[in-house]
């Protein structure tokens, strides 16, 4: 074997190596990553009740508020708020005094009611990519 065959063998084994060993260390961390304004995104909500549809697909950007009568006659406070949560974009769902987090494309059930949240923007590109117009 000659010497240029060992330099080319030594450093496809560095590579090699290199590449192992970048594979394998921790994702970095994004402490100083800007965030995401998600205030400023457009999103669509859905509200069913298994009885009745509230709202289809109607677009919010920032918050969303809405009172809804139950068949039952109860009435619901619904607030969404897209937000920021431990790092993660997520969708703060109010519900009469509870709350929860769903994803920014999530479905949330509460009882009877559903609430589903799409991310506008993202939800229009996925449907432009499959030939929609």
């Amino acid at each position: 074997m000659n010497i240029s065959t060992s330099k080319a063998i030594a450093i496809a084994a560095i590579a090699f190596v290199g590449g192992v060993v970048a594979a394998n260390l921790p994702p970095a961390v994004a402490a100083g990553t800007p965030q995401p304004d998600l205030s400023s995104q457009a999103f669509a909500v859905s509200i069913y009740e298994i009885a009745q549809n509230f709202v289809f697909g109607e677009e919010f950007v920032g918050s969303y508020t809405k009172s809804i009568t139950l068949s039952d006659g109860s009435t619901r406070e619904i607030e969404l708020t897209p937000m920021i949560h431990n790092g993660i974009q997520v969708v703060r769902f109010k519900d009469t005094g509870g709350h929860t987090y769903m994803g920014l494309n999530g479905t949330t059930t509460n009882g009877s009611l559903m609430v589903q949240v799409r991310e506008y923007d993202a939800s229009l590109a996925a449907l432009k990519e499959q030939g929609w117009q």
